[in-house]
Order: C-alpha cells, then sequence, then structure tokens
C-alpha cells in the first residue's frame, strides 16, 4: 500500500511538473508571436500600426498572468503552503463540522464553464475555417488555455472563500444562540432554577416555558472560549488565503480590467479583427463581470459575517452575566477588533463592494486614456 502510494505522488509530480512546462512554453509562445497573430488576422492591413500594439496587449497580458500565477503556485506547492492549508481545514471540520453545501460552487463553476467554452471552442473554429494559419490557430488555442487556468485558480479561491463564509455563519449562528439563552436568562430567572420538565418551583404551580436545551442553560465562559478559538482559527484561515491567492487575485483582476477596456473599445469604435461577431462580445463582457463580481462579493460577504460577530458579542456582554463569562466576551470582542480580517491583493486593494465601484471609475479612466492615445 505504501509503495502505491509512492507511486501515485510520483505520477502526481511529474504531471505537474510536464503541465507547467507546457504551460510556460506556452505562455513565451504568445508573448512573441502576438504582433504576427494580429497582423494575421487583417488588424494591420485595416487600422494603423498604434491599433496593431492595442490589439496584442489582450493575448501578452493574459499570458504573462498566466505565467506569473503559475509560477507562484508551483512555489506554494513547493513549500508545502497549499497542503499545510488543506491539513487544517481538515482537522477544523473533523472537531466542528460544518456541513458547507456544494450548491453555490457548482453555480459558479457552471457559468464559468457556460460562458468559456462553448463561445472559444466556436472562436477557434471559425478562425481556422476563415484564416487557415495553423500558427494562428494554435495561438488562440493556447491564449484560451491560459484564461481557463487564470479561471481555475479564482474558482478555487471563491470556493475556498465561501467555506470560510460557512464557517463565520455557523459561529455567528452558536454566539446568536448565546444571546438568546441570555435573554431568557434575564427575562426569566427564576424559572432558570427549576427544571426544564415543568416541575413546580417557588409557592405557585406553574409550568415552565417551552425552553430548547439551547436556551435552558446559561452560557458561560467554556462555551463562550471555545467559539473564540474557533473564530481564531478561520482568521487565521483569512491570512492563509492572502498569502495563497494574493498574487494571484490582484493578476486576474488587473487582466479583467485590460480585457474589458480592449473589447469594450473594440466595440464602440468598430475594430474587429476576423472570426468575430458580437454573440462573442457580449459574452465575452459578461464573464468578465461574473468573474469579478463573484471574487469581490463573496470576499466582502465573508467579511460581513466575520465582523457580525463584533456586534453579536457586545450584545451578550451588555447582559447581566457572571464575572468570567464577561471577561471571556470581552476579550472574544478585543481579538476582532485588533486583528485585521481584510482580504487583499499583495496590500494593493482591499476585496470589498467599495472595490467594484472604484474598479468602474478606473476602467471609465483608462478607456478615456486609451481613445485619446489611439486618435
Amino acid at each position: 500500500m505504501f509503495k502505491f502510494n509512492s507511486f501515485v505522488d510520483r505520477c502526481r509530480r511529474l504531471f505537474e511538473a510536464f503541465f507547467s512546462l507546457t504551460l510556460i512554453a506556452g505562455c513565451l509562445f504568445n508573448i512573441v508571436l502576438s504582433p504576427y497573430v494580429m497582423c494575421v488576422m487583417e488588424t494591420c492591413h485595416q487600422q494603423a500600426e498604434v491599433l496593431v500594439q492595442v490589439n496584442t496587449v489582450l493575448p501578452r497580458t493574459l499570458a504573462i498572468v498566466c505565467l506569473v500565477s503559475r509560477a507562484k503556485t508551483m512555489l506554494h506547492c513547493a513549500n508545502g503552503a497549499f497542503r499545510r492549508y488543506e491539513t487544517k481545514t481538515r482537522d477544523y471540520k473533523t472537531c466542528f463540522p460544518d456541513g458547507v453545501g456544494s450548491v453555490f460552487v457548482t453555480f459558479v463553476v457552471s457559468v464559468y464553464a457556460f460562458t468559456i467554452f462553448p463561445t472559444n471552442a466556436y472562436r477557434v473554429y471559425l478562425i481556422h475555417r476563415d484564416v487557415g494559419d495553423n500558427t494562428v490557430t494554435v495561438f488562440f488555442v493556447l491564449m484560451y488555455a491560459q484564461n481557463l487556468f487564470t479561471c481555475s485558480s479564482e474558482i478555487h479561491y471563491v470556493a475556498r472563500c465561501f467555506e470560510l463564509y460557512r464557517r463565520f455563519c455557523r459561529i455567528n449562528e452558536d454566539v446568536s444562540a448565546l444571546k438568546s439563552a441570555t435573554v431568557i436568562a434575564n427575562r426569566y430567572p427564576s424559572v432558570l432554577l427549576q427544571l426544564a420538565d415543568g416541575r413546580r418551583f417557588g409557592r405557585k404551580t406553574t409550568p415552565a416555558p417551552q425552553l430548547s436545551s439551547a436556551t435552558v442553560t446559561r452560557p458561560t465562559a467554556g462555551n463562550v472560549e471555545l467559539l473564540r478559538m474557533r473564530h481564531q482559527c478561520v482568521r487565521d484561515a483569512v491570512g492563509d488565503l492572502n498569502d495563497l491567492y494574493g498574487v494571484q487575485l490582484l493578476l486576474s483582476l488587473c487582466v479583467l480590467c485590460v480585457m474589458t477596456v480592449i473589447d469594450g473599445y473594440g466595440e464602440i469604435f468598430g475594430v474587429h479583427t476576423q472570426a468575430t461577431t458580437k454573440i462573442f462580445l457580449y459574452t465575452w463582457l459578461s464573464h468578465y463581470l461574473f468573474r469579478f463580481c463573484a471574487i469581490v462579493l463573496t470576499t466582502h460577504f465573508t467579511m460581513k459575517q466575520a465582523y457580525r460577530t463584533k456586534s453579536l458579542t457586545t450584545d451578550v456582554n451588555n447582559r447581566h452575566l457572571d464575572i468570567s463569562t464577561k471577561e471571556e466576551l470581552y476579550l472574544f470582542s478585543n481579538q476582532i477588533i485588533s486583528h485585521s480580517m481584510e482580504f487583499t491583493t499583495c496590500d494593493f486593494f482591499t476585496l470589498n463592494a467599495h472595490f467594484i465601484t472604484s474598479t468602474i471609475a478606473a476602467v471609465t479612466t483608462y478607456f478615456i486614456v486609451l481613445l485619446q492615445y489611439v486618435h
């Protein structure tokens, strides 16, 4: 069994090395041959030379992004960063099963696939039929493969970020249960002195309120400490994701903006190459928008759940509790405030809802700059 596992691991490493070398060679191929391909696609015959340079920006940018992202992924695989993260994830799930569903991830993967494969496959077919140059066909196949690799990195990030979102939600549900227990304990202090089966207490024979097991018991310092430790583990995972995907996300978001500007310019001013239709353009723009929103909004709502714990713990701490539980709640709240829980792209941008409006303004600005540069 050990020899079989060793053989499988060796084959996996060889496949990853072959895949990396092939991807790197394809990126270099596209970087070098971009001007030639753009001329073959009739751009240089119909427009000024500056437009040839503009059209080479997209494939070269995509190739550079793919090259750097793969190098960063190989570095993390070599130093064991991905393996350590997966080990921590399995350990957390073993102690605190979160029951993460796959519906959201399946939806994201489906939209990616629906907007990538049919459109790009049909475009390659038209290029092969209309242009008739095998070099150009190989160039576009490699370009779409590089885009697919970039998308796979984004999907991995979104899936792991959504996993952290679910963990924060479960922690907030448990903190809300503690809050409910505290409210009931403050409202019916004498009821909690009796058993939960409705036995008499005090002078009167009064049936006990129908309370769940979560609300019959007062919150204790041990309960709060466990929640604090769980929240700290998920916060550490946020930092790990920043280290694992910071460079890839920065490059992905930049290339999405570049592709949006180039394709938008081509549509507005009718700068098209062969084998291009409006259906391709609108599908690509929808694809860029979905990728951008999937990354930013998943991150934004994850952070909202992370900071929602702060308001819940503060609300619980304002209730009547014993000293040790209040101290744990104060420590819990103070740790959330003092530790940064922001997803950033190499500390250049913070991924939240405000980043969307900032990006729209930046894309508009650079689009105007491009118009002035071309004309």
